[in-house]
């Protein structure tokens, strides 16, 4: 597949997802990791996140992840059996801090791969990173240049995948038409409609009804009674997770009340326990983040409750805590299966990359495997549900899979 025309048709859908609507604000703040719990020269790694800014409600932790993997993996004696430093930036959703930071990390810090791209503007300096050779090891998988960039190694089903496995999710459950409500602050949230009529055409027998929103409405009644109207019985809002509450609300007020099926990457800790909410289908990139039954998820939360105890007690406690982590481990399996050390360059880090078959990093994340030149597309997700005030792993935490036909079908609609 043609990456670059895919990625032309994806980058407005990714930020529709995840993006904030309203302006980013910036921060100067970066910090670095030591290789406290080993001695001897380190493996040096760069990270990168919108923490501040716009998304801060959803983002603003990732950096205590970041440094609770770079400890947690030296207090178990190292990547490889080496010390690891990761020397993380913060680019508050601006786009040409970005840009500066990321040099940074490359040309003064001499970083040999950047491990966990949680940056919303990271197409600002995707081909800098490509021209310079330097592996972006995980991250948001939301994010465009995981789909466009073959240096981009992603962790976890893209969005094409998750909103394919919506319709899949609304069809299980009987429903008949799917609301999908998306940002009218920017023209590019429109595309995630194109999308969304793909997905409604490759699942079959589940239909399609569309609207703008706007987070600064005073409430959502003309968009709520239009999709009753037509018949909607499931529910898909593409708005950050404070909206969707408001969404539902207004909704119920005028009698309207489907089910709500939507991808994690959306959900906030206000929508749990929150009657609009109860029996919601959400489709996941990864395994279920607070799902203890999964020994890799368990190590993840014990290691939070180690370094940052109050981490999984707050609000920013959200299903994007877990791509650095979950980073970290796809850049650990590597440094094993390349046999890396602290002179390894950034070319062996891909190396040990492509060397990994349906790597999953003990259930985390869906089977992946890398091939050189290509970006990777898994084709498989996860389910979950809300449940009055938890949300629980369907499937018994297990993978979901686009058929082959579904797969090529979608394939074919995002080239256009």
């Amino acid at each position: 597949m043609n990456g670059k025309r895919r990625g032309a048709a994806l980058w407005a859908l990714l930020t529709a997802v995840l993006v904030a609507v309203a302006a980013c604000s910036s921060s100067d703040s970066n910090s670095g990791t030591d290789a406290e719990a080993l001695s001897g020269k380190p493996i040096v790694l760069g990270a990168i996140c919108s923490c501040s800014g716009a998304q801060s409600a959803t983002l603003g932790r990732l950096k205590d992840v970041f440094d609770t993997w770079a400890k947690s993996v030296n207090a178990r004696g190292g990547a490889n059996g080496y010390p690891v430093k990761v020397i993380i930036e913060d680019d508050g959703g601006d786009p040409a801090k970005s840009l500066r930071a990321v040099k940074k990390l490359v040309e003064q810090d001499e970083v040999v791969a950047i491990v966990g791209d949680s940056s919303l503007v990271d197409a600002t300096w995707a081909d800098y990173v490509t021209e310079k050779g330097i592996p972006v090891v995980g991250g948001l998988s939301v994010e465009s240049p995981f789909l466009t960039h073959p240096d981009f190694f992603i962790t976890g089903a893209p969005v094409p995948v998750t909103t394919v496995s919506i319709w899949e999710a609304a069809k299980a459950a009987g429903k008949k038409k799917v609301g999908l409500l998306y940002c009218s602050e920017t023209p590019v949230c429109a595309q995630l409609e194109g999308l969304g009529k793909a997905a409604s055409a490759i699942v079959g027998d589940v239909g399609i009804a569309t609207g703008k929103i706007a987070a600064t409405a005073p409430d959502y009644t003309a968009p709520c009674l239009a999709l009753k109207d037509e018949g909607v019985d499931a529910l898909f809002v593409a708005h950050n997770s404070e909206v969707v509450p408001r969404v539902t609300d207004s909704c119920a007020q005028q009698g309207f009340t489907p089910t709500v099926i939507s991808q994690t990457p959306t959900l906030g800790p206000s929508w749990l326990g929150h009657k609009g909410f109860d029996g919601a289908l959400l489709s996941s990139p990864t395994v279920l983040y607070t799902d203890e039954s999964v020994p890799a998820v368990k190590e993840f939360l014990d290691a939070l409750d180690t370094y940052y105890p109050d981490l999984r007690k707050s609000q920013q406690f959200t299903y994007d805590t877990i791509y650095p982590w979950a980073s970290g481990k796809l850049f650990e399996a590597a440094a094993k299966a390349g046999n890396l050390g602290p002179d390894s360059t950034s070319a062996d880090v891909k190396k040990g990359l492509y060397a990994l078959k349906d790597e999953t990093l003990g259930g985390i994340i869906p089977p992946t495997t890398f091939t050189e030149g290509q970006p990777a597309f898994p084709t498989c997700y996860f389910q979950a549900a809300i449940q009055g005030d938890k949300v629980v792993s369907l499937n018994k935490g297990a993978t979901k899979c686009l058929t082959e036909t579904q797969a090529t079908q979608l394939v074919q609609a995002l080239k256009g």
